[in-house]
């Protein structure tokens, strides 16, 4: 189960821990922030591929970061609905 833990959090940044993720799910977060207005930086390490989760990083310049990563995140879902339904429409269309 995928949880996060706030390391720090200011008006126009945000660092936290992703406990649960890896490089498939962060790379994906990261390019989605990249895609909203507002955000300057939006980047994640891991300090040790084995023992350590990794950090995530959110610099914004005119939006809360917060609400940064909300929008993010609703963008990621809306592209998993659209492949499901594509995915759908295809079967159907396959039938």
């Amino acid at each position: 189960m995928t949880q996060v833990r706030i390391i720090r959090k200011e008006e126009s940044l945000l660092e936290f821990e992703v406990i649960g993720e890896d490089h498939t799910f962060l790379s994906m977060l990261r390019e989605a922030l990249k895609d909203q207005p507002g955000v300057l930086f939006a980047a994640y390490r891991f300090p040790h591929p084995i023992l350590e989760n990794p950090i995530f990083y959110l610099q914004t310049s005119s939006i809360d970061p917060v609400k940064a990563l909300q929008q993010a995140t609703d963008a990621i879902i809306n592209k998993c609905d659209d492949l499901v339904n594509i995915f759908q429409q295809s079967l159907s269309d396959s039938i």
